[in-house]
């Protein structure tokens, strides 16, 4: 699967098939009654966070939002400065209202992104990305899926 140029990791694509990542809206919303994820593991990858929600294809990079109704979340919210938005592509994020989206970050490897997080700052200040995992096995194995 390719998104704006970017392979989808082998591994997102295995646990699409396998039914380990949600491929409906309806196993989406599933997420909000019982996650997949312990919140453990999710506060051990971003603390403070106690759950997490996994999207389903289609996926999208930033880029192809900031044409779309993300359009002004990000360009408010979502840090610009800090991504390429062609090379991040939306995969999640910390459940209903968090407003604090999960990526894969092509920008330092074409073929293996990282997984970064948006950090809502406090006082003013701008909000920051953070790394999650430093490739998306990674994260896949932090999250226990």
């Amino acid at each position: 699967m390719i998104v704006g140029g970017l392979a989808i990791p082998a591994l997102l694509l295995e646990a699409l098939e396998t039914g380990r990542w949600p491929r409906t809206a309806d196993e989406v919303n599933r997420q909000n009654l019982k996650s997949l994820v312990p919140e453990e593991r999710i506060q051990a990858l971003a603390p403070g966070e106690s759950s997490i929600c996994l999207y389903p294809p289609p996926f999208a990079t930033v880029a192809m939002s900031l044409v779309g109704e993300g359009a002004n979340f990000y360009y408010r919210f979502g840090a610009l400065d800090q991504l390429v938005p062609e090379a991040a592509i939306d995969i999640g994020d910390f459940g209903l209202g968090s407003d604090a989206p999960i990526f894969l970050d092509y920008r330092e490897s074409p073929n293996n992104p990282r997984v970064i997080r948006l950090c809502w700052s406090e006082g003013g200040r701008s909000n920051t990305w953070k790394v999650m995992a430093p490739d998306f096995p990674s994260f896949m194995k932090a999250l226990g899926l």
